[in-house]
């Protein structure tokens, strides 16, 4: 081929690719500057993100619970528990009294009246013949002693005395329970008595429990056998120097058929410590 012709050819193919060129899509310049923000800002999202991870994570370390403790098998709950408590040694002798042993006040009153909140003994502790015994602590006596205690005996149980211990507290049981008060600030113990006919004997004593929780005052402590008129009269009995730190029998009254054979009906009033 001659060179024109080449020339000519060649001419051709370049109108060909251009017209090629024309007809096909034109291709978008890519906007480069958007396209490196947009990267950039999902790398700070990313690691907000990541941030807000770690924190959940931390807190969720903080607040963790512990496991729960497995629970044991049945034979382990069932299993009997030893002790580790080192035992109290054995004491031979009388427990010592629980209630609090504080000094009372003098005058302590046995009986003030009937009902009277001064009254700090309880009749509970009847004894010997007690079918033998009419007792009345509310007796309408007379204007002057208008609430009195009221004491019949009348003889024909087999034993042929009776007896009435007052007693702190109400359930003492002879002394198995604790109670009773400090009575150191008395020298004596005072009451009033009276028969109904005169001539009656009656007997009173302090403290002689000796249940678990003894009275201190050891044997009891007796008027011995007094011989009663038809008037009131002030009676004393002797408490200098004996031991009354732990008195729970306040007051005892006995009488018998001997002494009593036909009977008796006494009264009493103001039955106090001083």
């Amino acid at each position: 081929m001659k060179p024109w012709g080449i020339m000519v050819v060649f001419l051709a193919l370049v109108v060909a690719l251009l017209a090629s060129a024309c007809q096909s899509p034109a291709t978008p310049t890519p906007n480069i500057e958007g396209t490196v923000q947009a990267r950039v800002d999902l790398v700070k999202t990313q690691t907000a993100v990541a941030q807000v991870q770690i924190a959940i994570v931390a807190t969720q370390t903080a607040m963790a619970i512990p496991a729960a403790t497995p629970v044991p098998p049945k034979s382990a709950l069932t299993a009997p528990v030893v002790s580790t408590a080192v035992p109290a040694p054995t004491v031979a002798s009388r427990p010592a009294p629980t209630s609090p042993q504080v000094g009372v006040s003098c005058p302590f009153y046995v009986y003030a009246d009937w009902g009277s909140d001064k009254n700090h003994y309880v009749p509970k502790g009847w004894m010997g013949d007690i079918n033998d015994i009419q007792f009345d602590d509310n007796y309408r006596l007379d204007p002057a002693r208008p609430s009195v205690l009221q004491i019949a005996y009348i003889p024909k149980g087999s034993t042929q005395w009776s007896g009435i211990y007052w007693w702190d507290p109400p359930g003492a049981d002879w002394g198995n329970n604790d109670g009773g008060f400090n009575l150191s600030c008395a020298t004596k113990l005072t009451f009033w008595a009276r028969g109904e006919k005169g001539g009656e004997k009656a007997e009173l004593k302090v403290g002689g429990l000796k249940g678990t929780y003894q009275d201190s005052l050891q044997p009891a402590f007796s008027t011995g056998p007094i011989v009663l008129t038809k008037d009131w009269k002030q009676y004393t009995l002797d408490l200098s120097g004996k031991n009354l730190s732990h008195i729970i029998g306040g007051l005892v009254w006995v009488t018998n058929k001997p002494s009593n054979p036909n009977g008796a009906t006494i009264y009493l009033d103001d039955i106090r410590f001083e």
